[in-house]
């Protein structure tokens, strides 16, 4: 599988941190509470491991978006399905009873999902000079395998490994994006040159 130097990792995880800052400032107001997001860590791997990786023995919820451009796949936002109902809570009313909760959880956790999936496609935007054309996204439950099994063989992950921190309150996530190996070389691409425009700069 083609991997991305340690250099070029640094470059993702600089990207993506700006965008992950972006993310918990847009979050913040809507939950009323202060946000922090850790400095993501980037894996570029298969998704066998990224399986193993992600299953931590409960089913997770996963918040997808289809993108397009220079390179193209699939964005996914991923918490463990019983702590995503923390982040629902604070959006909808911590008062809400958790039959309520559960009728109006779709459209919280799509809109979390939106703004952490948008930030990161945004930076890539600006970072890279590519447009993206975006998906409405879409929510799946389940283990870490039914997730993800729907790619073969041909998918790469480019894994981010992010924590979230809300006042007390401490939440893991990832954010998956699944592309084919053609894509993941657009992509290596678009970091050589945006490293290059720096160094030159």
């Amino acid at each position: 599988m083609m991997q991305f130097s340690d250099f070029e990792k640094d470059a993702l995880c600089e990207i993506f941190n700006i965008s992950v800052s972006q993310a918990a400032a847009a979050m913040s107001e809507i939950v009323q509470q202060k946000i922090t997001m850790t400095v993501p860590k980037v894996e570029i791997c298969d998704i066998s491991k990224a399986i193993s990786f992600i299953d931590q023995g409960y089913d997770i919820c996963g918040i997808s978006q289809q993108f397009r451009s220079n390179f193209s796949g699939k964005a996914i936002l991923i918490f463990p399905e019983h702590r995503s109902l923390e982040l629902v809570r604070l959006m909808v009313g911590v008062d809400t009873p958790l039959t309520q909760v559960t009728e109006l959880e779709q459209d919280a956790l799509a809109e979390i999902g939106n703004i952490v999936l948008n930030a990161c496609l945004a930076s890539l935007s600006t970072m890279f000079n590519q447009r993206f054309d975006l998906d409405i996204p879409q929510l799946v439950f389940g283990d870490s395998g039914s997730v993800l099994n729907e790619y073969d063989e041909d998918h790469v992950l480019v894994l981010l490994q992010i924590k979230f921190y809300l006042e007390e309150r401490e939440l893991e996530g990832s954010i998956v994006f699944v592309v084919n190996l053609q894509s993941l070389l657009e992509l290596q691409k678009s970091v050589q040159f945006f490293v290059k425009d720096i160094n030159s700069g």
